[in-house]
């Protein structure tokens, strides 16, 4: 048992820095598929791929807007974050992530996100549940608030990991590693796919590092037992935190709770945690 858990622990990312949703149910679940799969010639990319084929089937499935089919909708939902949980798993395994797969790993998540948001809007719409307002209406402003979760959590883990852990570059340095590889592949005029999706991924990272795209100087130790904390907060608006709420309103049949999340609980939970990020960071600022 002991055996098994430390394999476990080896194909994770720092777990300071995994979801808690993702550490409770989707990693396990996810371990178990790639102990099944790693034998056979399967790739990340692959993975990620049946991860979108899913989401567009969860997405179908919302559509109908029975309390049956919502019900697989949630399931297949939740089918997506474990397969998206795999190809990052299988990548380490087997050595063969790259840069661009890293991005593609993000671009899952938000494909998923909008074939599921526009099935459940479908769905909502013939449901003939009691809402207070248009259900798209509240999809919109609820998917908005997933994006900008994702993208706040997403940007405290990679400082983090840069500042904490010196595993990896900041925000700002991301930004050159990948814009540098972008002009090689256009003066090498090869992989026109990559090309696109550096593109993409350049754009986000100006998005989610707008407000704060210097680098700073920080005490390693002291950032690390501090940070190791509110990442633990902050992952708890993280994307795996969403598909879970996504799937409980789906099984219950009641959206309302999925909403109330979105909306108020994890922007209230947002807007504490960051002065409380603001606040630590200035502290330990050197």
């Amino acid at each position: 048992m002991r055996k098994l858990y430390t394999e476990f622990k080896s194909l994770l990312k720092n777990i300071a820095i995994e979801e808690n949703v993702d550490l409770l149910i989707f990693r396990p679940l996810a371990f178990g598929l790639v102990k099944i799969i790693h034998r056979f010639p399967v790739t990340p990319n692959q993975l990620s791929l049946s991860s979108i084929a899913f989401g567009i089937m969860s997405g179908i499935m919302f559509s109908f807007g029975t309390k049956q089919s919502f019900i697989y909708a949630g399931i297949l939902y939740g089918l997506t974050r474990v397969l998206d949980c795999s190809d990052g798993m299988i990548a380490r395994l087997k050595k063969n992530g790259t840069p661009v797969g890293r991005i593609v790993d993000g671009v899952v998540d938000y494909i998923n996100a909008i074939a599921v948001f526009v099935g459940m809007g479908i769905g909502l719409s013939k449901s003939g549940l009691s809402l207070p307002v248009n259900p798209w209406i509240l999809l919109i402003i609820a998917g908005g608030c997933m994006a900008v979760h994702a993208m706040v959590n997403d940007f405290y883990k990679n400082e983090f990991e840069a500042y904490a852990l010196g595993k990896k570059k900041s925000n700002a340095d991301d930004k050159k590693i990948f814009a540098d590889e972008l002009n090689k592949l256009r003066q090498n005029k090869v992989k026109p796919i990559d090309q696109f999706l550096i593109k993409i991924y350049l754009k986000y990272l100006n998005i989610q590092g707008s407000k704060s795209p210097q680098k700073f100087n920080y005490d390693q130790k002291r950032y690390y037992q501090v940070n190791r904390v509110l990442m633990r907060f902050w992952t708890t608006i993280a994307t795996s935190t969403y598909i879970l709420m996504i799937m409980i309103s789906a099984f219950l049949f009641d959206p309302k709770m999925f909403f109330y999340f979105s909306i108020i609980a994890a922007n209230i939970w947002m807007l504490i945690f960051w002065r409380v990020q603001v606040f630590f960071n200035k502290k330990n600022r050197s």
